[in-house]
């Protein structure tokens, strides 16, 4: 029989919310012609500073496909299909590195950008309906301990 185990319930409980996260993300940006994915390349390219990626990563030049895969845990022939899509629609452009024309290089384009900056508005208001109730302070204090988590279970999965 499973007993109660405090460690299970706080990871089960961490598991349903980013479940909850991604549908609620995902109604959010299809209303917008987007899949969830696209819309986490979009903000990377955006260069979200509250992503964990930039948090430990640090960027100077525009990102490419290969950093994307290892954000977004994908494979590089994923991350292709979904640049591609998002190409198409005009939201991204490719160029080369300057140092090395072997790279390819991503930025948002002016029609990428005023999407991001439409959705926002709308997206911090969401952000803080999800979080009413903590203080700044727990927030802060909650921050920490996902962080933490992350950082065990990146050591887990080597």
């Amino acid at each position: 029989m499973i007993e109660k185990n405090l460690d299970t319930s706080i990871l089960l409980s961490i598991y349903e919310t980013a479940v909850l996260l991604i549908k609620k993300n995902i109604e959010f940006v299809s209303e917008r012609g987007l899949t969830n994915q696209q819309w986490v390349i979009l903000i990377h390219l955006a260069k979200d500073p509250n992503l964990p990626y930039f948090i430990r990563e640090k960027h100077d030049k525009p990102m490419m496909a290969s950093e994307l895969a290892d954000s977004l845990g994908v494979t590089r022939a994923n991350i292709t299909n979904l640049l591609t899509v998002l190409m198409e629609k005009k939201l991204l452009k490719q160029f080369e590195d300057d140092q090395d024309r072997r790279k390819k290089r991503l930025m948002l384009t002016p029609k990428g950008e005023k999407l991001i900056a439409s959705m926002q508005s709308e997206r911090l208001s969401s952000n803080a309906a999800m979080l009413k109730g903590l203080k700044n302070k727990e927030k802060a204090e909650f921050l920490r301990y996902l962080q933490k988590c992350t950082e065990n279970v990146q050591k887990i999965n080597g």
